[in-house]
């Protein structure tokens, strides 16, 4: 009995619920990362510059990828480090420095591979602008 009214006061009531959870989720890790808002803004850019560059199906969805893949990855450094700071109370220990440090590299990682697929999709594209 005890595990049902757990189960009760955990679920969502209604199916709706989920997704106000989720954008209350992605409102948050905007709000309160100055990184995701670095990631937002740039992908915006990137987004809006790549209107301009007469992209291919393939090509927007490299780049879609990309930008969302770096959203993505931000939000999974964000929970990592606040799960981190929860379990060792916000003190300092090598093993949360070193999860801490690993989720940053993957946002760094998948932020340099956006990087390398957008030069290559539009850097060619740029190049027949000026020559």
């Amino acid at each position: 009995m005890v595990l049902d009214e757990n189960k009760k006061s955990t679920k969502n009531r209604r199916y709706i619920d989920s997704f106000k959870y989720a954008f209350m989720g992605v409102v948050t890790v905007f709000r309160e990362e100055r990184n995701m808002r670095t990631h937002v803004i740039l992908g915006f850019l990137v987004i809006l510059f790549s209107l301009f560059c007469n992209l291919s199906t393939t090509e927007w969805l490299w780049m879609l990828l990309c930008v969302f893949l770096v959203f993505v990855m931000e939000i999974w450094n964000t929970v990592i480090e606040n799960v981190v700071d929860l379990v060792t109370d916000h003190k300092f220990h090598p093993i949360a420095k070193k999860a801490k440090d690993m989720a940053a590299s993957a946002v760094l990682v998948t932020s340099l591979f956006s990087i390398v697929v957008g030069g290559l999709i539009l850097l060619p594209k740029i190049l027949d602008w000026f020559f």
